[in-house]
């Protein structure tokens, strides 16, 4: 079990990091902590309060417990498909700079689609759509630090 304390030192420890989603789980309780998400995606006021921390063990004193679904409802356009990163790296929107970028929103893409460039240590790797669609978002920011499987685009498929 977590006390108050370590639960917020969790909290504080993830935030340091380029991660969405933190997820842990002992059997009796499981804790998911989520961050960054989309605009799109956002629906509600997300504070929660720790009294509230997201619990699956009743025995533990305190805590009150709520499900996840509660706090990250499900998109309000189920549609949308994302594109995730297939390794770390950093993102990079454009094969150049000063050159214009590979995709923007609204535009329609195919599966052989270029999307963007990700680069590990020197090394370029080009994502592409791997389905028919329009891209509705950009996820990732050019030149940030991506982490195997973070969304970078939603794609409305055709």
């Amino acid at each position: 079990m977590f006390s108050k304390q370590e639960l917020q030192e969790l909290i504080e420890t993830v935030s340091q990091y380029p991660i969405k989603t933190f997820k842990y789980s002992d059997g009796t309780t499981n804790i998911v902590i989520k961050k960054d998400r989309p605009a799109s995606m956002k629906q509600k006021n997300l504070d929660v309060p720790m009294s509230e921390a997201i619990s699956d063990s009743e025995e533990t004193p305190g805590l009150h417990k709520i499900s996840t679904s509660e706090i990250y409802p499900e998109p309000l356009q189920p549609e949308l498909i994302p594109v995730t990163a297939p390794m770390v790296g950093t993102f990079y929107t454009t094969a150049e700079q000063g050159k214009a970028p590979f995709v923007q929103v609204g535009d329609k893409v195919t599966a052989e689609t270029v999307l963007c460039i990700l680069e590990a240590m020197k090394l370029f790797t080009e994502v592409t759509a791997r389905m028919s669609g329009e891209i509705v978002e950009i996820v990732a920011e050019e030149g940030q630090l991506v982490e195997y499987g973070q969304t970078l685009f939603l794609v409305k498929r055709d």
